[in-house]
């Protein structure tokens, strides 16, 4: 039997982090700010605050409700030592680079110890891409995010066959790819409602002044440098800071900008509700053969989805479901079951879409 729910109004200095808002949360002049089923972080809240939102609705179980069918699994022993681990190293990071932000000087050596001995044991985990979706991030996107991108384009390097120092470098290119936002003034970097074009243009100056921060620092590889300076660059040209494009790009900037993209779109952030992976996947493929380099983008997507396989989904109706196939190809519409064993083929089935992964 499913679970039943009540939509129950809330002011707004009774809304706590983890509560999901029951109703779609708009401005006065109707623009949306929070979507329905979205889990509220501190930062969302004080987003409400800054746009003078004084109640919303939240989604709550019924007391008389039967649990519904759960087919997902409690966390292992190992993924446990995952989030330990993973905690630890977002935690180091944060404290290196808000020392950053006021001394300005790299802890290279650090740095290093930090993507050689943590992040790579990570990578090396089984399901880690599956891991870092589940990871529960309350705060610190930044350094969440930096500590993702390390993992993530360390996994895609793997993938494309780097192995020994070349690995190691691009991790560690991925982990300071955002070194720069320790030279964005907090009051832009921390703004709980959208940025004037004129924040923007500051926000986007995070690769020219992450680049200036580490570019004489004795030892650092070159192939870091271009990956924080240019991460942001595209294929097509249409990137920042200098609008290059094609091999004028280091791959590992290319490399950072996929696994970047990936889990910028895969997180939770002020007014902006993380959507599933296999949303995501529709948007690469769009940007494979223009934004972003097509071979490491074909390598990217035909080896994530062998982490969606067996992944426990909800779905547009409410209703849970497992993916079962994915095509020959990383299909973002895949094959499922849902929990009364109603097999479904949703590229067929176009009315419903998967909203969330709830378990991986």
């Amino acid at each position: 039997m499913t679970a039943r729910y009540r939509i129950i109004p809330y002011s707004i200095s009774e809304v706590k982090p983890g509560m999901e808002i029951g109703r779609m949360v708009l401005t006065q002049d109707d623009k949306v700010i929070l979507s329905e089923g979205t889990i509220l972080t501190e930062s969302m809240i004080e987003g409400l605050r800054f746009w003078e939102i004084h109640s919303v609705f939240i989604k709550e179980l019924s007391p008389s409700a039967e649990p519904a069918l759960d087919f997902s699994i409690p966390e292992t022993p190992l993924q446990k030592k995952f989030y330990a681990e993973y905690d630890k190293t977002v935690s180091n990071l944060k404290a290196y680079f808000d020392k950053m932000r006021f001394f300005k000087d790299v802890p290279l050596a650090m740095l290093r110890e930090l993507a050689n001995s943590s992040v790579e044991p990570l990578i090396n985990a089984n399901g880690v891409l599956n891991h870092i979706h589940m990871v529960r991030r309350q705060d610190d996107y930044t350094f969440h995010h930096s500590v993702n991108v390390a993992i993530i384009s360390g996994v895609l390097g793997k993938w494309l066959g780097y192995t020994g120092t070349k690995l190691r470098d691009l991790i560690l290119a991925g982990l300071l790819h955002d070194i720069g936002k320790t030279q964005i003034p907090l009051d832009i970097l921390n703004k709980p409602g959208k940025l004037t074009e004129d924040e923007m243009e500051v926000m986007r100056l995070h690769t020219t002044r992450g680049y200036q921060l580490i570019r004489d620092v004795p030892g650092i590889p070159r192939g870091v440098v271009y990956g924080v300076f240019q991460h942001h660059e595209r294929f097509d040209g249409s990137g920042y800071p200098l609008g290059v494009q094609g091999d004028k790009i280091h791959e590992y900037a290319k490399i950072i900008a996929v696994a970047d993209i990936y889990d910028a779109m895969t997180s939770d952030r002020v007014y902006h509700r993380k959507v599933s992976p296999f949303t995501v996947v529709e948007m690469l493929v769009e940007e494979m053969f223009n934004k972003l380099d097509p071979e490491i983008g074909s390598v990217f997507l035909n080896n994530v989805r062998d982490y969606f396989v067996g992944n426990i989904v909800e779905l547009s109706d409410g209703r849970q479901a497992e993916v079962i196939y994915l095509g020959q190809f990383m299909a973002s519409r895949p094959i499922i079951v849902t929990e009364n064993n109603e097999y479904i083929d949703l590229e067929r089935r176009k009315s419903l879409s998967i909203t969330k992964i709830v378990k991986a």
